[in-house]
């Protein structure tokens, strides 16, 4: 490396969290009332917040209802980590951009580790 190069950190990145005690993430995407907003970088996973959304699994008549809410509510992060989720929401958050991993450990673990296999991705893809 010579003296002129820069090395910047990786980004931080904003990771949702479906979790049923706010410790693991153990919760399924269609069963959430809400998610957990963390700030993720090399070093630390900070909360940022909660963001209430609908059930997905408790639609009308106990089917699956409307995830446009769901997912504009994700949209300015990276990736969403959960216990389990169906076909078509995984299939729609994709499309959305909206990276889902089904992983069940402690919440901090969960995030870490996805930041960086996150970031290993992106070096492999420059």
């Amino acid at each position: 490396m010579t003296a002129s190069t820069v090395v910047k950190p990786p980004p931080k990145i904003r990771v949702a969290v479906a979790s049923k005690d706010k410790g693991l993430t153990n919760e399924h995407f269609g069963h959430a009332r809400e998610f957990l907003i963390y700030e993720v970088d090399a070093h630390q996973a900070q909360f940022l917040e909660n963001r209430t959304v609908k059930p997905y699994c408790h639609g009308p008549e106990g089917g699956p209802g409307d995830l446009s809410e769901n997912i504009a509510a994700l949209s300015d992060c990276t990736a969403v980590l959960v216990a389990r989720i169906g076909a078509l929401p995984e299939s729609r958050l994709q499309e959305a951009g909206i990276e889902v991993v089904q992983v069940y450990n402690t919440i901090e673990t969960a995030v870490l580790d996805f930041y960086s296999q996150w970031v290993e991705k992106s070096i492999q893809s420059i």
